[in-house]
């Protein structure tokens, strides 16, 4: 994704937190490759105990799906439990940090997400956690994109015609979003600032508040992902311009992308991942990469992840890691470039 891509700078306490887990980390590599067998020993002696996997969001969307067609593929190669715990709270950053402060043994996974890993260290003030220190990244698990959706009775039909209405009536257009500071706020804060239009944000609690808001006419328009705009812009009650990403998404064929309207900066993307704390020892990092990449190449995952509108993000260890922190830096100069900040 192309937003323009922030590097988060570390405390003296968060650089002392990490370098004790390094350490640890080093620690437990060593004592592993000191046994015989060396790496292939500490891989075939993982896990051995339950694996926990943390959803920093609640239950039931997207993500938990994901979370828990993941736990159950593991439990099965594993032979050991792998259950999914939700700890929402505060824009997926309570979950987050939870295994950012959790013992680097692979024990405890974190489903990664945009929100508090690329998203939170250009919006919050003070964040606990350093998204590119505190974790070792794993693997990629999906991508799904958004779209710009309007009230029907918005008198435009396409996204020459939705910038030359904006633009006419400036500071009277309303967006919603689940939130400040959320994807959807950003991105939308992004197309305004590209396009040069003054528009208004008006933030509520959570996705299904924000679209309704769009389908009674309290606002004219949001920027959310197509996962959940879809069945609304198939009835009719929402009407989709443009959709973010590479290519037209399968769920909305008829809807252009911003890239063949001519504006590709103007981009969204939500996506899930999964890390471990940071020390981790590479050895079993490789085994729950190898064995989670197995499964995103499966038909069974392949097929679930489209149902929800979304893709499989398959990007292994290194390739994940680049992945998050050009995201990191693209969000974050997109939250400073429109004055996105929380405390």
């Amino acid at each position: 994704m192309k937003l323009n891509e922030p590097l988060w700078n570390d405390s003296k306490l968060m650089q002392s937190r990490v370098s004790r887990r390094r350490v640890l980390g080093g620690m437990a590599a060593a004592g592993a490759l000191a046994l015989p067998g060396g790496g292939a020993f500490a891989q075939a002696d993982f896990p051995t105990n339950t694996v926990r996997i943390i959803n920093p969001f609640a239950p039931g969307g997207n993500t938990d799906i994901v979370a828990r067609l993941l736990a159950a593929h593991l439990t099965t190669v594993w032979g050991k439990p792998v259950v999914v715990e939700n700890k929402a709270g505060a824009g997926a950053t309570v979950g987050t940090d939870y295994v950012a402060k959790s013992a680097p043994d692979g024990h405890t996974l974190l489903i990664a997400t945009l929100a508090a890993t690329a998203i939170a260290p250009g919006v919050y003030k003070k964040l606990p956690y350093n998204p590119l220190k505190d974790f070792v990244s794993i693997s990629g698990l999906t991508i799904g994109y958004s779209a710009i959706g309007i009230n029907p009775s918005l008198p435009v039909t396409n996204l020459k015609e939705l910038i030359a209405y904006a633009k006419e009536h400036p500071g009277k257009v309303f967006f919603s979003s689940p939130g400040t500071g959320v994807s959807s706020h950003l991105a939308m804060e992004n197309f305004a600032s590209v396009m040069g239009l003054k528009m208004v944000h008006v933030p509520y609690r959570g996705s299904s508040p924000a679209l309704t808001a769009v389908m009674t006419g309290e606002v004219q328009m949001t920027f959310d992902p197509v996962s959940t705009m879809a069945p609304l812009i198939k009835d009719g009650k929402i009407r989709a311009i443009a959709v973010s990403g590479p290519k037209r998404d399968p769920q909305l064929p008829d809807v252009p992308t911003f890239t063949e309207l001519g504006y590709p900066n103007i981009q969204s993307a939500a996506w899930t991942g999964l890390m471990a704390p940071a020390g981790t020892p590479a050895p079993i990092i490789e085994k729950i990469q190898r064995d989670t990449q197995a499964f995103l190449h499966s038909t069974e995952f392949k097929t679930k992840v489209a149902a929800m509108a979304n893709e499989v993000l398959d990007l292994p260890t290194t390739q994940f890691a680049d992945f998050v922190r050009k995201e990191t830096e693209s969000w974050g100069e997109i939250a400073r470039r429109v004055g996105a900040k929380l405390d």
